[in-house]
């Protein structure tokens, strides 16, 4: 991995496509398909085995129209990419093992080369290829193994990255077409850096929202952010309702600002260092130690430092350990993209993502704040 100079931050692990057997003259809507899922699904860049002009254009003018560096290359030599290629390679096939099971083995921290290929494939990509993985035994298309081998690695934060510069923005909308020219992206992308202006050690919310624009943070990754706020603070509402305020003891202020803050390191990263990544951008711009520890604990209801070694993250137990930190943690558990969920789909989600692990932790983690806060939270959360 890379890293950021002007403030030592790691930047994501980058993910290139190599397109193998691409006919300009037969595949181009199959390989421009292929580069387009490559882009849209978190991949930084492909490289094409045929020269292709005319693909290479059609890339560089949806880049210029909807945001983003993707890059492509064409006319490369496939053993020269591979065999110079410092990360994990894939190998995307019919004949290899269940990407379910190949996913959770491939390294964390490397970059990672997807080789798709067409019908026939030379013997040396299989012995080359450190996986061999089968989306599928069935016969489909590399379009549709690309976006699911995507989707399962990044497990679904692709679909919420930010591709600053373009013409335009489509916003989601569920009953009509929203669009945001260039200029209105700009102005966004004007505002003071958030390097370049002194916050205070607990922002107040407003604060906290200019603290995710300034850092870069998509409009959903802020949406999120503030439906975990609002379910944070009815949580607390609730208990001053039923208990008073001498029962949950936390700070409110800097809980307000863990809350909204809690996925700042999105702004460079929808992987699970988004986490320790988020801490190092608080610490960097003086945030309370009370809000950074928030930050860098949230996921999952704690991660024990074997854990978090095993998902990349640095030797170090990653678990909430005050109430605001476990009030923090859990309100996320119980939002997900937008909306609110039951305990028992939260529950669910962990299980599809084979993180059985931390089933029991957020089970424990909700009943200790029930009795903290003295509150049923269920009816507080969409069924």
């Amino acid at each position: 991995m890379g890293a950021d100079r002007k403030n030592n931050i790691p930047t994501p692990t980058r993910v290139e496509v190599l397109r193998l057997g691409h006919r300009p003259d037969r595949d181009k809507r199959i390989t421009t398909h292929v580069a387009l899922v490559s882009r849209a699904f978190g991949a930084s860049g492909i490289h094409v085995d045929t020269k292709d002009p005319k693909l290479e254009r059609t890339i560089d003018r949806v880049n210029g129209q909807f945001g983003g560096d993707f890059t492509i290359e064409t006319g490369t030599s496939p053993r020269s990419v591979m065999n110079n290629f410092g990360g994990t390679i894939v190998h995307l096939t019919m004949y290899g093992e269940e990407v379910d099971n190949v996913i959770r083995d491939i390294p964390g921290g490397e970059d990672l080369l997807i080789i798709v290929g067409s019908e026939k494939v030379p013997r040396e990509v299989f012995d080359l290829a450190h996986f061999n993985v089968s989306v599928s035994n069935q016969p489909h298309s590399e379009v549709s193994a690309l976006a699911i081998f995507l989707d399962r690695y990044f497990d679904g934060r692709q679909l919420y990255m930010d591709f600053p510069g373009g013409e335009i923005n489509i916003l989601p909308d569920g009953r009509g077409k929203t669009v945001k020219q260039g200029d209105d992206i700009v102005t966004v992308r004007k505002r003071k850096g958030l390097f370049e202006r002194r916050w205070g050690e607990v922002p107040d919310p407003d604060e906290c929202l200019e603290i995710l624009a300034s850092a870069g943070c998509s409009s959903i990754v802020i949406k999120h952010s503030r439906a975990v706020y609002d379910l944070g603070m009815d949580m607390v509402h609730r208990s001053l309702e039923v208990a008073g305020p001498s029962v949950h003891g936390m700070d409110i202020a800097r809980l307000s600002a863990g809350l909204l803050l809690h996925d700042l390191g999105r702004s460079r990263t929808h992987s699970i260092r988004h986490t320790v990544i988020g801490a190092q951008l608080a610490e960097g711009i003086g945030l309370h130690p009370d809000i950074v520890a928030m930050i860098r604990n949230h996921v999952g209801g704690g991660l024990p430092a074997a854990e978090a070694v095993e998902l990349g993250l640095p030797d170090m137990d990653l678990i909430p350990l005050t109430w605001e930190e476990k009030l923090v943690s859990h309100a996320d558990t119980l939002v997900g993209n937008l909306r609110r969920r039951s305990l028992g789909k939260a529950v669910e989600r962990l299980e599809e993502k084979g993180a059985e692990k931390g089933v029991d932790r957020i089970l424990a983690l909700h009943a200790e704040l029930e009795g903290h806060l003295s509150i049923d939270i269920d009816p507080l959360v969409d069924g």
